[in-house]
């Protein structure tokens, strides 16, 4: 697992169940190289993925909760990511790579069977290089560097809490976790 690795990280996602309480940050819908590379081989539909910001009171009590070495490099942002297809032909979040950040520690918290998958972009071809399914309360860190998808579930929200490290790459990350 070159791409990712499930930790034994609990935390509380309470804080990040309700959306329509939370302030909304940006909606990332943009198409970028790699899934329009996926485009031309598998016929799916790109899904926005919404993302939302923790109070800075229930970002400090999570961020508390992460390995003090960690937070000394860099103190992250917290952030809730949602996505809900509107069809049912095939809904994915396209391949892409996150441009405002580098890696993510993803805590899921309502989670229907979807598939986050790596890929491998070289000489444009996208190959996909391996993948996992979440479920709720499962904690993983990921590259988010590198490109990334997920099949979602027709007519089911999928929604996760991510501490998000802007310049802390995967690499470093990961290690504080072993």
């Amino acid at each position: 697992m070159r791409y990712f690795k499930k930790l034994g990280l609990q935390l509380d996602t309470s804080v990040a169940a309700d959306t329509g309480r939370l302030d909304l940050q940006n909606v990332f819908y943009r198409w970028q190289k790699y899934g329009l590379r996926l485009k031309q081989d598998r016929d799916y539909e790109a899904v926005a993925n919404n993302q939302f910001r923790l109070s800075p009171e229930d970002e400090a009590a999570v961020v508390a909760k992460l390995p003090a070495s960690l937070v000394a490099i860099e103190s992250p942002e917290v952030w809730v990511f949602n996505g809900k297809p509107l069809t049912d032909n095939s809904p994915m979040l396209a391949p892409h790579r996150d441009l405002v950040r580098l890696c993510g520690v993803n805590v899921y918290f309502e989670t229907h069977g979807e598939r986050t998958i790596f890929y491998q972009y070289q000489d444009g071809d996208l190959t996909e290089e391996e993948s996992f399914t979440a479920t709720d309360g499962e904690c993983y860190v990921l590259d988010v560097d590198q490109p990334h998808a997920v099949e979602l579930v027709p007519g089911c929200t999928r929604k996760l809490m991510s501490i998000s490290f802007i310049k802390t790459p995967y690499a470093e990350v990961v290690k504080h976790f072993q």
